[in-house]
């Protein structure tokens, strides 16, 4: 699993829920009173042989037998048959059905066919909580991002989880639980529904809406390492990034992906240990955050990691004020950097000072590309600035020549050394007519 996407493809899909299980639902027990919801009374119809909602004895005795199977297999083989047969039962009676099938393919770790009898439940009864908090639990495992219907998927589990909290919100407490038993209840399950709404907002890059709903559900349930790294996540690409809360949330995620021994502990520690070094230039204290994450689900007020500092000044004018500029587009591995600092460099001039390179043709007739280095020992060995030029006579320039140029912020090439292109180009006349100058009193190349 990893941030911006934690979706995994269906065959993974046993192995991911059980590991998510073991953090998320570990004490999860649905309360007979949160089954009440809804129109239907989800409490076992055992004993209620004279209850209306039964079509004949048979009928009954069917249930009853399915409800009384200790095997899970047998259990789910005879509620299949059970549906088969008798098409016209009651919703009521199919929704005792299902729900006792959802509960017993939970246990066998039939997540596939769980999730298709959490569908069919909810078309009998769409206040369904049971099946709507399975459904919104499964969702980010389930989810591809790549799917033609993606955008419908998002609706959807959308809907679920913000319809399963509207729900949540309504179920009273029964009278004989003490407010802290009727809390355990609720919180692990608002604790999945809005984990699920922030990683439907992460998926639709609504960042801020993604910190709110994801907050929420780790207020509920503080040790869900999804929930802490889709938070990270989304602080990391909010506008503007939020790196020390996101790095924080990364690193909780990894402390309870390492104490969980989960599937995703290498992935986990490798995003955060990449996002850490791209933004701090080091791993230098990554691990006193995590030692830190580890005993504290949130950072403490004044917590702040140290962005990367800009290069020491050299001496040289030129040189410092275009390392100012770009150092942060320099740091390799780090795609979200380059993507959140560059639209506010492109378009922007630029002027320096440096010595020639290099003048070759340029991609237009009458054009030069004008490689310069701003450092003059490293003139004839590499370059920082491409300036598009069409002045004339610029091929005069020669290796080692000092220019003094202006120009539009065009591109940048990371590799193989990093250097900025520059459109517009325009060198000091002067600094032309010299060269210029030197090319008449050097010999003629023989042809």
């Amino acid at each position: 699993m990893k941030k911006t996407s934690s979706c995994v493809a269906l065959s993974l899909l046993i192995g991911l829920v059980s590991a998510a299980a073991a953090q998320r639902r570990a004490n999860f027990n649905l309360n007979a009173a949160l089954l009440a919801t809804g129109p239907m009374l989800y409490a076992s119809p055992a004993g209620a042989a004279q209850a209306s909602v039964w079509k004949s004895q048979d009928e009954y005795n069917a249930y009853m037998a399915m409800h009384n199977e200790k095997d899970n297999q047998k259990k789910v083989a005879l509620a299949e048959a059970f549906l088969a047969k008798y098409t016209d039962a009651a919703p009521q009676v199919k929704g005792y059905v299902y729900t006792e099938m959802l509960a017993t393919l939970q246990q066998i770790g039939d997540s596939a066919k769980a999730i298709a009898t959490a569908k069919d439940l909810l078309k009998i009864d769409p206040n369904n909580l049971e099946a709507l908090r399975y459904l919104s639990f499964t969702f980010p495992f389930t989810f591809k991002p790549t799917d033609a219907d993606a955008a419908d998927q998002l609706s959807q589990g959308e809907t679920n989880a913000k319809h399963g909290l509207e729900l949540l919100g309504k179920v009273p407490k029964p009278a004989n639980m003490s407010d802290e038993q009727f809390q355990a209840a609720i919180k692990p399950v608002r604790a999945t529904f809005n984990s699920t709404v922030g990683f439907v907002a992460l998926q639709r890059k609504d960042y801020a809406g993604a910190v709110t709903a994801l907050k929420a559900a780790l207020e509920d349930n503080p040790n869900d390492l999804y929930a802490s790294n889709w938070l990270g996540t989304a602080y990391l690409y909010s506008t503007p990034p939020d790196y020390s809360n996101g790095l924080w949330y990364l690193a909780r995620a990894d402390a309870l992906a390492k104490s969980s021994k989960g599937a995703d502990e290498s992935q986990i520690n490798k995003y955060l240990s990449e996002r850490y070094a791209c933004y701090h230039g080091s791993d230098d204290g990554l691990d006193a955050v995590k030692n830190q994450a580890a005993s504290s689900p949130n950072p403490p007020a004044d917590f702040q990691i140290a962005a990367l500092a800009a290069p020491a000044p050299t001496g040289n004018p030129n040189v410092d004020n275009f390392n100012k500029l770009t150092y942060r587009l320099k740091v390799q591995g780090c795609p979200e950097i380059p993507q959140q600092i560059w639209p506010q460099l492109k378009g922007q001039p630029l002027g320096l000072g440096g010595y020639v390179n290099s003048v070759d043709p340029g991609p237009d007739p009458n054009t030069f590309l004008v490689k310069i280095s701003l450092d003059q020992s490293k003139a004839a060995s590499g370059y920082d600035i491409v300036l598009q030029d069409s002045q004339p006579k610029v091929d005069d320039l020669a290796e080692g020549d000092p220019v003094r140029f202006q120009g539009t912020i065009d591109s940048y090439a990371a590799t193989p050394t990093f250097s900025l292109t520059l459109t517009n180009g325009k060198i000091n006349q002067d600094d032309i007519d010299a060269a210029t100058a030197k090319a008449k009193t050097r010999p003629r190349r023989r042809k």
